[in-house]
């Protein structure tokens, strides 16, 4: 079936995902046939969508195995002999993967992966040779593969930093598939409370041809380390972002261990609950299945959602908490000061209040975002200002009844406001480092987050780092420079590569949408137009302020908000074409399509070289290929 997969779409995945897909699809349709529910109903459309999406997202995320024990020194230079155990002692490849020991060990430092640790051989066990040196700081949880060509007898794991640690290290016979077989037969520090046996127990789960499947990529080797260390009540080695998502992150972790599973799960799942919440909000804004519909499934078909949805960062937490504390408000200004309840005015905004608080503990980003709540609250309340200017002198009871209202309710408002969307947000934030151990020697207190928020912004103001995939805003909005996230060679044409961009059809068609939708607004005040583009733009415009390193995910909490001026611009034509459903249903599907071509490249499902580069429409895209 994968070899089948592969031959016809240069996608070993993608005939298995397509059965499955259709076999839950079929469900569904039973289901709702045997529980006489509408299929033409919002739960149909919402749980379609989503279970579609959700098997893709789901598919192939990640091992739960790979090595959870590890080595560490309690002093320079201290070193595990290992004798091989094969009559033929002949190897061609090294794998070692170094994740994170005990922290709270040492006051000296941090327990993080590979330091100045040397590999070395001999046949004697008195003269020895160097075999390699691991020392790569982008290897947390991720394997270091050497290849050559040895033959020794014995082997010995030279800890020059007092800092290393060392999960597992495996040997490859030449020529074969097999390990060589170890065993410690020296060991320098024997009071070591971890036992040299850490480093060699997981051999049957060593994969000879790693992937992003069974290791850390990109950013992984940050986010994952902190949520380990949030779990496992850690002091933490570093961290540039509030810890929010980090936390949620370490749910995972604490569930299904430390593994690309356990640290990726949570964010598909974030990833996955966007699409509904999505869907309401388009709901609300057109009241139309059809345009929830049309746009749920073309953000479903967006590449950025599913790309940042499977790699253990902070993207998806953020990116749902900020359409949360949007949909709130949406829902809040679509209320009347007389017709609806003061109760329920007062809960979709403490509601957005407390979302808003968790958007700005995820990723700073949130606070982008957050000017788009207050543009959005205050234009509902300077519109009722004006109309109860205008109903004071009036004398019907319409007006009189909104004037009482407005009176009693306005200031009220303002100052329950003052806690929903300063007082709470600042608690939350405040609080949420509590389970964490950022402050080595130190504890939780609010001068001490403030010290921390301080170190962040320091961080990413003075952060002079560039990359060759870095992108600016304008960029963004043409997809003109993705960022190459992972490329895994597997020999004889077949690679694994994962790049970060959205679907060109929507960015495009978004960008043009986008325009329209500002010009229209302006010409008939649309309400849904207005939240559209403030908080498209509320997302976008601190960007071009930003001269730091940034890529194409930053363009994300963007994203939803294109996709629905996409939607405004269906809704016109509509209303002016006779054939504007089909027109509609047309473009879905073609972005659909692009979806599937893309797949591999987003997803990191086995292709050839040949697929990757037949997709590499402009010079500066770029998939490995």
């Amino acid at each position: 079936m994968e070899n089948l997969s592969l031959s016809l779409f240069g996608n070993e995945e993608l005939i298995s995902i397509m059965i499955t897909c259709g076999i839950v699809a079929i469900m569904i349709f039973i289901l709702f046939k045997l529980l006489k529910k509408n299929i033409k109903s919002d739960a149909f459309s919402i749980l379609l969508i989503t279970s579609m999406y959700a098997i893709i997202s789901l598919w192939q995320l990640g091992s739960t195995k790979i090595p959870q024990t590890w080595w560490q020194p309690e002093a320079t230079n201290e070193f595990i002999t290992f004798e091989v155990l094969d009559e033929t002692p002949s190897f061609d490849t090294v794998l070692a993967i170094g994740g994170e020991g005990d922290n709270n060990a040492l006051e000296s430092g941090y327990q993080v992966w590979f330091n100045d640790l040397q590999v070395l051989g001999s046949n004697d066990n008195i003269n020895w040779e160097t075999i390699t040196v691991l020392n790569n700081q982008s290897s947390y949880m991720g394997w270091n593969i050497t290849e050559g060509d040895w033959n020794y007898r014995y082997i010995s794991l030279v800890m020059q930093n007092q800092n290393s640690v060392i999960n597992e290290i495996a040997f490859k016979k030449t020529d074969s598939e097999e390990l060589l077989g170890l065993k410690p037969i020296t060991i320098s520090n024997t009071e070591n409370p971890y036992s040299a046996e850490n480093i060699i127990d997981e051999q049957a789960i060593v994969p000879l041809h790693p992937s992003y499947y069974d290791s850390s990529y990109f950013d992984e080797i940050y986010h994952p380390r902190n949520a380990w260390e949030i779990a496992n009540g850690q002091y933490m080695y570093a961290s540039v972002h509030p810890l929010l998502g980090t936390s949620i992150i370490a749910i995972g972790i604490k569930l299904f261990g430390m593994n690309p599973f356990g640290w990726r799960i949570m964010g598909a799942l974030f990833g996955i609950m966007i699409l509904p919440l999505f869907y309401l909000m388009l709901k609300k804004l057109f009241k139309s299945r059809f345009l929830s519909t049309a746009g749920t499934t073309l953000f479903a078909a967006d590449f950025m959602l599913i790309t940042t949805s499977r790699i253990g960062t902070l993207e998806p937490f953020s990116v749902f908490f900020i359409l949360l504390m949007t949909y709130f408000m949406i829902q809040y200004f679509y209320t009347s000061f007389t017709k609806t309840s003061f109760k329920k005015q007062l809960l979709w905004l403490a509601l957005s209040g407390i979302s808003m608080g968790l958007a700005c503990s995820v990723k700073w980003t949130g606070c982008y975002s957050a000017v788009a709540l207050a543009i959005i609250f205050f234009t509902h309340f300077i519109i009722n200002f004006i109309k109860y200017n205008k109903s004071k002198s009036l004398t019907d009871a319409e007006s009189i009844e909104f004037t009482k209202a407005f009176k009693e309710r306005a200031v009220k408002i303002i100052l329950w406001c003052c806690l929903f969307f300063v007082i709470i947000p600042l608690v939350i934030y405040v609080c949420h480092y509590i389970p964490t151990k950022v402050w080595k020697n130190d504890t939780w207190s609010i001068s001490n987050v403030i010290k921390h928020s301080i170190y962040m912004y320091d961080y990413h103001a003075n952060l002079q780092a560039t990359h060759p995939y870095q992108s600016m805003w304008y960029q963004w909005l043409f997809d003109i420079r993705p960022i190459w996230y992972y490329f895994g060679n597997l020999g004889n044409g077949f690679i694994k590569t994962i790049s970060c961009f959205n679907n060109p059809l929507v960015t495009v068609t978004g960008f043009f949408t986008m325009v329209y939708t500002f010009y229209h607004t302006i010409k008939t005040k649309s309400k849904e137009g207005f939240i559209i583009v403030i908080c498209y733009l509320a997302a976008l415009l601190p960007w071009v302020l930003v001269t730091r390193c940034v890529f194409s995910y930053h363009y994300y909490p963007s994203l939803p908000f294109l996709i629905m001026s996409i939607v405004y611009v269906m809704k016109l034509i509509l209303n002016k074409f006779k054939n504007g459903k089909k027109i509609i249903i047309a473009y879905i599907i073609l972005t659909l399509i692009l979806f599937i071509v893309f797949l591999p490249v987003i997803t990191g499902f086995t292709t050839t070289q040949e697929y990757v580069r037949a997709l590499q429409w402009l010079p500066s895209w770029y998939f490995g290929g």
